[in-house]
């Protein structure tokens, strides 16, 4: 028997996990859609950022990068090819726990000719240094606890392999439906397991969700917490920034069904049951920015889009698309892909609603 961070660890690095197994992002034929799969739309802003934070900081040489959840280099190349002020400053670091990914990321460097700037490793480097730390959906990605408050206190929910003779569980009377609060065991399936919650998590968890309804659900996110305070622990002086779906207060998933913000997904599917057939398909969850360390600036992806100029990036695209969209050119259907993809990352009840977090150190 495994607590959920433990299950959820196993389920996506483990041996037979999502990601270990192949379970990638990508905008065609992923399991997953991700801002920089979309194009390289994203990646022109983060390097307009970047450019402008290399200024900020005095122009530092080394002007270091770190990104968290690198994948396969996606992001790190698109950076590299439009930063313009800071180009001959930046020494780029991905940082990628899966080794197939790592591999292909280093092979990818290597085809792009940026092998001497940049290098990839599986986990953060040792600081101190001057730069910017990434992360682009990382955070909700690292294993959390899921806590459940009960009729006498807060219980903690572990997962243990499913027995196939078991009766199915019936739903815990007054608290929702059954496909919300039960994990139904079928072939390949865990099931849940409801233990008293240690009295550190049960404190944590009252803190962040006090005085919530029995039945209501949060998750406890620990590593993701932890993941940010070595980020910021890196910088000498620099920027810590993070894009991530969330909430900015724990006790506004309290108030929700555990599936609104627990999802899984798998060939760009939303599913439901995170027990069902672990290794087949991705686990997330809102990032709780609460939990993380004080001292964050927060605004929405569509904000933060604008602050950096999306609109002028894409200015000359949406003039040509309405002087051609009659009798559209080749060059204007081009424009509208990067107008669609402008709109995809802006888009409120999407990407655009994520949380942008920036912590400023020095």
């Amino acid at each position: 028997m495994q607590r959920f961070d433990e299950f959820m660890d196993e389920a996506l690095y483990g041996a037979s996990g999502f990601y270990v197994r192949g379970g990638r992002p990508a905008a065609r034929g992923g399991d997953f859609a991700t801002s920089p799969e979309l194009g390289t739309l994203f990646a022109r802003c983060i390097a307009g950022y970047l450019d402008r934070t290399w200024d900020e900081l005095g122009q530092p040489d080394p002007f270091v990068v770190v990104e968290g959840g690198a994948g396969r280099g996606t992001l790190c190349l698109d950076v590299l090819a439009h930063v313009v002020a800071c180009r001959d400053a930046v020494r780029y670091v991905m940082v990628e726990r899966v080794d197939w990914q790592l591999g292909d990321a280093l092979a990818r460097i290597a085809d792009a000719g940026e092998s001497e700037r940049v290098v990839a490793v599986s986990d953060l480097p040792a600081g101190p240094l001057v730069g910017v730390v990434l992360a682009n959906e990382l955070l909700d990605n690292l294993p959390f606890r899921l806590l459940k408050r009960s009729e006498t206190g807060w219980q903690e929910v572990h997962v243990e392999d499913a027995d196939p003779a078991m009766d199915r569980p019936r739903a815990e009377e007054g608290h929702g439906t059954l496909e919300h609060d039960v994990a139904l065991p079928t072939a390949g399936s865990a099931r849940e397991v409801l233990r008293d919650a240690p009295a550190d998590a049960a404190a944590m968890a009252e803190a962040m969700a006090p005085g919530v309804a029995p039945g209501a659900r949060v998750p406890l996110q620990l590593k993701a917490t932890v993941w940010v305070r070595r980020a910021l622990r890196l910088l000498e002086h620099g920027r810590l920034l993070t894009f991530d779906y969330g909430v900015r207060r724990t006790a506004e998933l309290a108030q929700r069904p555990q599936s609104e913000w627990l999802r899984t997904y798998r060939s760009q599917r939303r599913g439901h049951d995170p027990l069902d057939s672990p290794g087949t398909a991705d686990i997330t969850c809102d990032v709780a920015f609460d939990q993380l360390p004080p001292g964050a600036t927060l605004s929405t992806q569509a904000g933060w889009l604008a602050a950096v100029g999306i609109d002028s990036m894409t200015a000359d695209a949406r003039a040509l698309w309405q002087r051609s969209r009659s009798n559209p050119t080749a060059d204007a259907l081009a424009a509208r892909t990067l107008l669609d993809e402008a709109a995809a990352l802006a888009d409120p009840d999407g990407m655009g609603a994520f949380w942008v977090a920036e912590w400023r150190v020095g």
